[in-house]
């Protein structure tokens, strides 16, 4: 039986598929596919996308200051689309920038991660609301709320291939880079139990 190898758009993984099966469903996450749609040659990486990208990094922190102040039982759902719908465009374009090259997609991922974090210092030292270290150091505490309760909830609920590992990617960079700031990834099911259970500081530990 011949085996042929894919590589699954929910999660990245490579899987080995018999050539002659129409349909299937991901060993690694379950998502389901079919066998012409994963065959067919992949579109060209658009410079477009990649240009978005740069420009839109950071906006799911520079478009929502204060947001952290959403973060409450009554008003998190609401926050939470709100953001997810408002950013899905930028992760949209970083996955089709990074699925039109699977030979460079880990190194790609990387750059990124790289990219959001020194975006994220550039931002912190520019605002004129925060001239001294005290003061900037508080703004990007709250930033880092926004980040780990509403951003990387949101990238990891649009089903992109790029979800998981980016999101992943961009909390060991953020967290190498200030370890006395640290964060986890965590799911939009995971915070909304936590408001049941309060229980959230596994986010932020260790």
């Amino acid at each position: 039986m011949e085996q042929i190898t894919l590589t699954c758009p929910a999660c990245g993984r490579e899987i080995n598929v018999p050539a002659e099966l129409e349909s299937f469903s991901c060993v690694y996450c379950g998502a389901k596919h079919r066998m012409a749609e994963l065959r067919a040659p992949a579109a060209p990486a658009d410079e477009a996308d990649r240009a978005y990208v740069e420009a839109h990094l950071l906006d799911c922190i520079r478009d929502y200051p204060d947001y952290y102040k959403e973060f409450t039982r009554k008003k998190y759902a609401a926050a939470f689309e709100a953001h997810r719908e408002g950013t899905r465009e930028t992760w949209e374009a970083l996955d089709r920038w990074v699925c039109a090259q699977p030979a460079r997609r880990e190194a790609l991922l990387e750059e990124f991660a790289e990219l959001f974090v020194q975006q994220w210092e550039d931002f912190h030292l520019s605002q004129q609301k925060a001239r001294t270290k005290h003061a900037r150091e508080r703004l990007a505490f709250a930033n880092k709320l926004t980040l780990a309760w509403f951003t990387v909830p949101a990238l990891r609920s649009l089903g992109l291939s790029v979800g998981e590992d980016f999101s992943c990617l961009l909390r060991d960079r953020f967290n190498a880079r200030y370890p006395k700031n640290i964060f986890n990834v965590g799911t939009y099911e995971e915070i909304q139990g936590g408001f049941r259970r309060r229980g959230l500081a596994g986010l932020f530990k260790k």
